[in-house]
């Protein structure tokens, strides 16, 4: 299998992840967030911060809950643009663009069950920071509401880990009797670069890539706090493919990676290289548009996942999980001992 790296390169994939020269994830994360909280009275400052041992850092979810941290209804339009600051360095311009189309359709929802189900609040989404945002520091950043969680730690100044993160969208794609842009469709490429995979296998290949016929209602590792041994299905490795097939993989592993702020994102793709022949994909369900399917690429610590079983197969769920880097769980242990051997 040609490098994942050189195969971005050459389609044209990479170049936006490796900025020439620029500040710091640490710099700018820590600015904005310090910038933020400066901005807050003594009320609001209190539901947003956290210290960085407390359990809610790794409570996540990203079904409809009652959350702790601010929401953006409870900040004025000054604030808000803080706020978005910090989640506009996070995230590249693709990522924090699709995080606010997902809080966009919350708004499409309310008008569309028109108070059936839960109540849809475009801006019932919540800021949170753990620890004290430092250019060296230890903390965490979290921005979460309905179908959108994204967690973010840093260790002594430098962003390791953006997982769990999770993008998901309803509906998946707008249709002709619905309110909002018809035609839209958040999670196209999730959505279609699995499904064209999964069409590329032949007859062979579909024996270890395809799993049972009974789709997963929904994504496997759900909101563990810890995706742990991730998910132990079997699947197609990628030493299995062909070199096209293993183009549309890189395809697929690039669009989840590349929703990260782009230095981060670089570093991702080139570990994720590093363990190249050990990707497993596998397929699930149905591989025309609307019938309910799921896929899964998984490597020896990592898991990408995506769902569209619900609505008729025109809900998304899809997530990128660590087992080693889900809220920096191994870096802070390893800094943990760093400092307590006196290094």
């Amino acid at each position: 299998m040609r490098s994942l790296t050189r195969l971005l390169c050459a389609l044209g994939l990479l170049a936006a992840a490796v900025p020439a020269f620029g500040h710091t994830a640490g710099e700018e994360l820590s600015s904005a967030a310090s910038a933020f909280l400066g901005s807050l009275n003594a009320e609001q400052k209190a539901k947003a911060t956290f210290g960085f041992d407390d359990a809610e850092r790794t409570n996540w979810i990203f079904v409809p809950s009652v959350r702790k941290g601010l929401p953006l209804k409870e900040m004025n339009p000054g604030q808000r643009h803080f706020a978005q600051a910090i989640l506009s360095v996070a995230l590249s311009g693709r990522g924090h663009m699709k995080a606010e189309q997902i809080m966009a359709l919350e708004q499409l929802l309310l008008e569309i069950e028109k108070g059936s189900g839960p109540k849809r609040d475009a801006e019932n989404y919540f800021v949170s920071i753990f620890g004290k945002p430092d250019l060296k520091g230890t903390w965490g950043f979290r921005w979460e509401g309905h179908h959108l969680s994204l967690n973010f730690t840093l260790v002594e100044g430098e962003l390791v880990s953006s997982t769990p993160s999770f993008f998901a969208s309803n509906p998946g794609k707008i249709k002709d009797d619905q309110p909002g842009p018809v035609g839209f469709e958040l999670l196209k490429y999730e959505d279609d670069l699995g499904r064209q995979l999964a069409k590329s296998l032949t007859a062979e290949q579909r024996k270890q890539g395809f799993l049972n016929k009974d789709p997963f209602k929904d994504i496997v590792t759900g909101n563990k706090q810890k995706a742990d041994g991730l998910i132990k299905h079997q699947g197609i490795a990628a030493t299995a493919l062909t070199a096209e097939q293993k183009q549309m993989l890189g395809k697929i592993v690039y669009e989840y990676v590349s929703r990260a702020r782009p230095d981060f994102a670089a570093r991702e793709l080139k570990a994720i290289d590093a363990v190249k022949d050990s990707l497993v994909f596998a397929w699930n369900g149905g591989l025309e548009v609307g019938e309910p399917h799921y896929y899964s690429i998984q490597g020896p610590t990592f898991l990408f996942e995506m769902a569209n079983f619900q609505g008729g197969a025109n809900h998304v769920h899809a997530s990128w999980r660590d087992l080693k880097k889900d809220f920096a769980y191994d870096p802070l242990r390893e800094h943990a001992k760093e400092h307590a051997s006196g290094k």
